[in-house]
């Protein structure tokens, strides 16, 4: 079997999920069989993968241009790798991929798709919404399986009309990076990390309201920085708030194996790794009550569920509890995450659904080309 993985971006949840899956792929099947075809500029961001399973393309804007180049570089990968198996990620991947080969190939390949959160369940106009929408279900028939990783996310795609029987669960796993040396943070007060982009789809505005008025109870770490959007900057320097910018996933892990609580105040999410990270180093996580973020915490029991852009409610749920009681419903999470959440399961899901997918044999699609591949 051989896969090639499509990628026109790999950072942020992406990154961290090719990051996962290419490793294991590459001891599964072997290292001369699996590649991943990348942004040439976000390949520093898939620590701890040999670069020689990497295809790095030049990216360009998301542009007509933009989709002829990324274009242009699956078909050159599809060439050279023969694969068994393309798995696309993200929403232009996985659009340019399908009006390529979906409904005709001459390559005897399947597509899986994987959404990484649907571009229809983000805070946009309605129009534009259903526009999506319409996209998607027009190019669902086009992949012969579609990965989703939270069972919100397949949901929704049921909801716009993909058959159901094209959509299957495989919830996100994490490699166990839980750390036994703390980073060094010496203050009483219960101390709250926040770990992500500074935009407004992180929410990071609402942490900042919410901490105002408690800052007697809480000291806040920031890993993370504007990186898309509109940046959200703090009205004024506070001295319960440090910013720290990004950290690898090792000095992640150690920040969050001194914090009692990671937030997560994101205004839409389609799963919601940071959550998962602060379970498995055995943090308590505080997050808002939408998409995929409701599968990992348990309200009451591992953190709290809040609803977004609701600073007063996300004030309220830090300021209930003593930094006891926070790691109490950290080790919660902990066991949690080793239930639900591993690599080792997510992988193993994968491999699974690829042998399902991978004869060779199979039945030739008659239908007419969406886009005929030149």
């Amino acid at each position: 079997m051989r896969i090639l993985h499509i990628a026109e971006s790999a950072q942020g949840g992406v990154g961290t999920y090719l990051t996962e899956i290419l490793s294991d792929q590459a001891r599964r099947y072997g290292g001369d069989r699996v590649r991943a075809l990348v942004p040439a500029q976000h390949a520093a961001h898939l620590s701890g993968v040999d670069r020689r399973l990497l295809i790095p393309w030049r990216r360009k804007h998301r542009s007509v241009r933009g989709m002829m180049s990324l274009a242009g570089a699956i078909a050159r990968a599809v060439d050279d790798v023969r694969p068994t198996i393309v798995h696309a990620h993200s929403s232009f991947a996985g659009a340019v991929l399908r009006l390529m080969y979906g409904s005709w190939r001459r390559a005897t390949f399947r597509i899986v798709y994987c959404p990484h959160g649907w571009a229809f369940d983000r805070r946009s106009s309605a129009w534009k919404r259903r526009l999506i929408e319409g996209v998607e279900r027009l190019l669902a028939p086009a992949a012969d399986r579609i990965v989703l990783i939270s069972d919100h996310e397949r949901r929704e795609g049921a909801r716009i009309g993909i058959d159901p029987a094209a959509l299957t669960l495989v919830l996100n796993g994490i490699t166990d990076l839980h750390s036994e040396r703390p980073a060094r943070w010496q203050d009483d007060r219960v101390r709250v990390l926040f770990v992500g982009r500074l935009d407004t789809q992180k929410g990071f505005d609402t942490l900042l309201d919410a901490v105002e008025p408690i800052q007697d109870h809480v000291a806040v770490r920031v890993i993370g920085k504007a990186v898309a959007g509109p940046a959200t900057t703090p009205r004024k320097r506070s001295p319960q708030i440090e910013y720290l910018g990004w950290r690898s996933l090792s000095e992640v892990a150690t920040e969050i194996a001194a914090a009692d609580v990671v937030v997560v105040p994101s205004r839409w999410e389609g799963f919601g790794l940071v959550a998962l990270e602060a379970m498995c180093g055995g943090c308590a996580v505080v997050a808002s009550d939408v998409g995929g973020l409701r599968e990992i915490v348990v309200d009451g029991e591992t953190g709290y569920l809040v609803p977004p852009d609701r600073p007063e409610r996300l004030m309220h749920a830090l300021a209930r509890h003593d930094r006891a009681t926070w790691q109490a419903m950290g080790a919660a999470g902990r066991a949690r995450y080793e239930t639900m959440f591993t690599a080792q399961r997510m992988n193993a899901e994968l491999a699974a659904l690829y042998a399902e997918l991978s004869p060779v044999a199979r039945e030739e699609r008659m239908a007419t080309p969406l886009v005929a591949h030149a």
